[in-house]
């Protein structure tokens, strides 16, 4: 089977493939559903990508790391209106025997400066591997540093159960959407109480709480695609732009007008 690393997949012989993704600008791509025996990096250089995999979501602006662990499933895209022809980010995989340490689930992570530096010099790497004693030397201690990483607050976790599943798909799809835990209990068919204590055990979160994640993320999506923030704000529901803003600060740690910038 053909794939990134000519006739043969990594291994301790070769560890570690860094590549460039290229954009011809417009509104982003999609990558389809896939797996492979390596686990893989996405690093965003413009735009959002937005990865699903292993029932987590999550939204990778520039300085945030997805990480996929090997084996899983997973579908990656693209987005943003203004993208520029140009770099748009960078994939790495890794050879199963450096994912030890590593999550067991995909989770987005903060790249530290050290990280975000080590980076720009394994970008450098001919054909994208390490070329030398150096180039290992210099991949060991990036990925020392992503294993201690912390993870991003922008993290969803995707309900097991079918009926949850659908609930916080639409969520997803639409989080400004305001019907509230009474009427999807009646329309799931449980009490509220049976869906807040269902949805929390299997998501680590309150319905609240998992919706106001899923309107940051879509946020990010809409702000990278171009819009205003005020219309952002208004699209997804929030009474006032000032609320928006003050939550898009405390948990992403800047404004919505500094994130698109």
């Amino acid at each position: 089977m053909s794939n990134y690393y000519g006739d043969k997949r990594l291994s301790d012989d070769l560890p570690i493939y860094v590549a460039a993704q290229h954009t011809d600008g417009g509104i982003g791509k999609t990558k389809l559903t896939h797996h492979h025996p390596e686990g893989q990096m996405y690093i965003p250089a413009q735009g959002v990508i937005l990865v699903e995999a292993g029932g987590n979501r999550q939204v990778l602006p520039p300085g945030r790391l997805g990480w996929i662990p090997p084996y899983m499933p997973h579908t990656a895209s693209v987005h943003g209106n203004t993208l520029k022809p140009g770099l748009a980010g960078h994939t790495i995989h890794i050879a199963p025997s450096l994912c030890a340490g590593f999550p067991e689930q995909s989770l987005a992570l903060r790249m530290s400066p050290l990280a975000v530096s080590l980076l720009e010099r394994m970008c450098r790497w001919p054909h994208g591997t390490p070329p030398d004693a150096a180039g290992l030397r210099l991949m060991t201690v990036f990925l020392d540093e992503m294993r201690a990483a912390q993870p991003d607050p922008l993290h969803l976790t995707m309900p097991r159960h079918p009926r949850l599943l659908a609930m916080a798909a639409a969520i997803a799809q639409d989080p400004a959407d305001e019907t509230d835990l009474d009427a999807w209990a009646d329309q799931l068919g449980w009490s509220r109480r049976s869906l807040t204590r269902h949805f929390r055990n299997e998501t680590g979160m309150s319905v609240v709480e998992w919706r106001q994640v899923a309107r940051l993320q879509k946020g990010m999506e809409l702000l990278n695609g171009g819009a205003s923030v005020t219309t952002v704000a208004l699209s997804l529901g929030y009474d006032s732009v000032s609320s928006f803003i003050a939550l898009f600060r405390r948990i992403l740690g800047t404004t919505p007008a500094r994130f698109a910038a």
